[in-house]
């Protein structure tokens, strides 16, 4: 693992670009798998298959959204405010 590490620094510093490859292929997995609309309509599916929340608590549908959204106010709004935003390129590379 420290034979890696060192690996990495050395290209880092190397080719500089090689640290805004490797982050920006970080923040787009990021951007693609991690955000909280994902993980929310994952949860909403996942209760809807296996049942859990109605069973659990005889929550609704609406009920479910409500209590989601008070999680995610109480819990994921200022960690979510300090993830940047995503920028999309066109086709021709411009930003």
């Amino acid at each position: 693992a420290s034979e890696r590490i060192a690996d990495f620094f050395e290209k880092c510093k190397t080719d500089p670009s090689y640290w805004d490859n490797i982050s920006n292929a970080g923040l787009q997995r990021i951007y693609e798998k991690y955000t909280w609309k994902i993980y929310a309509e994952r949860l909403m599916t996942l209760s809807g298959v296996y049942g859990f929340w109605k069973y659990v608590s005889k929550l609704e549908r609406q009920e479910t959204r409500r209590y989601l959204e008070m999680f995610y106010i109480l819990k994921y709004r200022n960690l979510v405010q300090t993830v940047p935003v995503a920028v999309e390129k066109s086709a021709d590379g411009i930003e």
